[in-house]
């Protein structure tokens, strides 16, 4: 099975399960995938209160924030760069997803993390063989524009 290669669709729910539901932390911010194309994802979370900072104001943790704006930029990253391939076998899909991860990832917080469900947006920038570089946005369901990142991944 491991010697077999994979479609387009099976390297894509793929990289979609192991982002969303089998990363522990993942897990535990509660993501919800809704898009996710080679150039794009959006992603959702409800408010809990284990994911707070502050519990006099009842507002998103830092760290929270920049872990679900990293989980968005890298998804549409590593997506990108695993979908360009189209011969991959399982064993080949592994052993380069091994092999990436986030070098930068630079967070800006514009404002208080208030909110019941938040919206995580992201952007392919630029999706080289070495290096893709991607734009996250996180929203709550008021609209309101909570932080940006743009975040830098090793890719190949």
């Amino acid at each position: 099975m491991e010697n077999m290669i994979l479609t387009p669709d099976s390297v894509h729910q793929y990289v979609s399960e192991l982002f969303v539901h089998q990363m522990p932390f993942n897990q535990e911010l509660g993501l919800e995938l809704i898009t996710f194309t080679p150039d794009s994802a959006t992603l959702r979370f409800r408010h809990q209160p284990r994911l707070e900072g502050n519990v006099l104001q009842h507002i998103l943790h830092g760290g929270v924030i920049a872990a679900g704006l990293d989980v968005a930029a890298g998804l549409v990253c590593v997506g990108h760069a695993l979908l360009r391939h189209p011969q991959l076998t399982e064993q080949e899909l592994r052993r380069r997803l091994s092999r990436m991860g986030t070098i930068d990832l630079r967070v800006d917080y514009l404002r208080p993390g208030y909110g019941d469900l938040f919206t995580l947006t992201s952007h392919l920038m630029r999706g080289g063989n070495k290096i893709a570089v991607a734009r996250a946005e996180l929203h709550n369901e008021r609209h309101q524009h909570i932080a940006s990142a743009v975040a830098t991944y090793i890719v190949g």
